[in-house]
């Protein structure tokens, strides 16, 4: 019998064992005559070069192990100076301990029994000359096959020996872990901006309920824009914000900032809703013309005296439909036609208004809640709509309701803003399945 094992580019052999111990091929002369092969032969690396000379010159560690317990049958000069010389012909689990705590052992029976290679990453070991420093490495174990001509299911010989070869990565590591950190700092101060940037306490109307949360992404998601915001306006009108930066991290962050202190001194000024979004518009193109924003400006105008129904004027940029729950429970979104994201300077955002009955319940929320991977928007909308019908209560509760049931949570993919609003009156009841009728508004699209 023969062992080989073949190496990337060309085939190299190992010389049959005497004793129950490796033998390696004796040294050549790679400067001697060598009839070269002709175009249709493989080159035998032996004809050139001694396989134990050029893996005794590797910088990282090699060991050939064989048979079913491993036995060492070779350590090139970099093993034996980080661990010292093992014995030969002794198993892997005495010879070897190294192997075993970095939980190698068990892939070594993989690779004899499947004969084929397996790894392992950034596997950590204390270094033996220093015991205050961490190496870490990337092992590759190689199955050797025996050349004898066995009939198997594959066609290919069965694996006698493991070759296991170790790259060691250790400032590639500490380069990453370096770089989660930074990362982990950046989101930090992203949150911490983010939040402070949000309304700390939320005016309360004498005529309107309202609750807002925001719940940021998780550790593998960077911050975005997400906000919102609630401002008193003459007259008794109550002016709801929501917005959503697009992209990632401080920038966004920072301008959310500017946007909805913009919000706030264009509300001050009486204009209609599409007038203040144009003004946005432009004072976004400002601040970074790379960054677009969507955002809903609503005005609620409470009942009169005179029994008038109160009305919710608004405008939106390229932002998801606000939903409304009527006071006999059924759900239905706003209109659908709405102007183009802010810092696109592209203008035409026009004004929409509805009239709202006591007991109705409002909803504005960034693509966070409903947008997933794998599925249509439409269906985030659905479900959104569907738990909606069924979250009665005051608006915090709903706010809670709606981020329990659209699954978000501390992990989720994409940070989350949400602005629910409530008119006093009978609490709405819960419609029974299926049941959507218009209640609310004519100009309203029912879901």
């Amino acid at each position: 019998m023969r062992w080989s094992a073949r190496l990337t580019g060309s085939p190299w052999r190992v010389a049959p064992p005497k004793d129950d111990q490796v033998a390696l091929p004796g040294p050549r002369d790679p400067l001697g005559h060598v009839d070269l092969p002709g175009p249709d032969q493989l080159l035998d690396l032996h004809d050139l070069y001694d396989l134990r000379d050029v893996l005794g010159r590797l910088p990282a560690p090699v060991v050939i192990t064989y048979g079913a317990r491993h036995r060492l049958g070779y350590a090139n000069d970099a093993y034996r100076e980080l661990f010292g010389t093992p014995p030969n012909g002794q198993p892997a689990e005495e010879a070897l301990p190294e192997l075993d705590g970095l939980g190698l052992l068990p892939l070594l029976d993989q690779v004899l029994r499947s004969g084929r290679g397996r790894g392992v990453k950034a596997r950590s070991i204390t270094d033996p000359a220093d015991p205050t420093r961490t190496r870490c490495f990337n092992v590759s174990c190689v199955p050797l096959h025996s050349t004898e001509r066995v009939s198997s299911r594959d066609g290919q010989p069965p694996a006698v020996g493991v070759l296991v070869f170790a790259a060691e990565v250790t400032d590639q590591v500490a380069a990453a872990t370096r770089l989660r950190e930074a990362e982990r700092r950046q989101r930090e101060a992203a949150v911490t901006l983010q939040r402070s940037l949000l309304p700390q306490k939320l005016e309360q109307p004498a005529d309107l309920r309202v609750a807002a949360t925001y719940q940021p992404g998780g550790a593998d998601a960077a911050v975005g824009g997400d906000w919102y915001d609630v401002i008193s306006l003459r007259g008794g009108r109550t002016a709801l914000v929501i917005g959503d930066v697009m992209g990632r991290g401080l920038r966004a962050a920072a301008v959310m900032g500017q946007l909805r202190t913009a919000v706030r001194a264009y509300a001050r000024l009486d204009l209609p809703p599409h007038q203040v979004m144009t003004l946005l518009d432009g004072i976004a193109m400002e601040i970074d013309a790379n960054q677009i924003a969507t955002c809903i400006y609503a005005v609620y105008d409470a009942p009169s005296a005179s029994g008038k129904a109160g009305t919710l004027t608004y405008s939106s940029a390229g932002h998801l439909p606000l939903m409304l729950r009527g006071p006999d429970g059924t759900v239905l979104q706003g209109e659908q036609v709405n102007g183009p994201p802010l810092g696109t300077g592209g203008g035409n955002h026009v004004s929409h208004t509805l009239r709202l009955f006591p007991g109705t319940t409002g909803v504005l929320y960034t693509d966070g809640l409903v947008e997933r991977r794998d599925q249509d928007i439409d269906q985030g909308l659905g479900v959104l709509a569907r738990t909606l019908a069924g979250a009665v209560g005051s608006p915090d509760v709903v706010c809670s309701r709606l981020l329990r049931a659209m699954g978000v949570t501390a992990e989720h993919d994409d940070d989350v803003a949400v602005l629910a609003f409530q008119l006093p009156g009978t609490e709405p009841a819960v419609p029974a399945q299926g049941r959507l009728t218009s209640a609310v508004d004519s100009e309203l699209g029912e879901v």
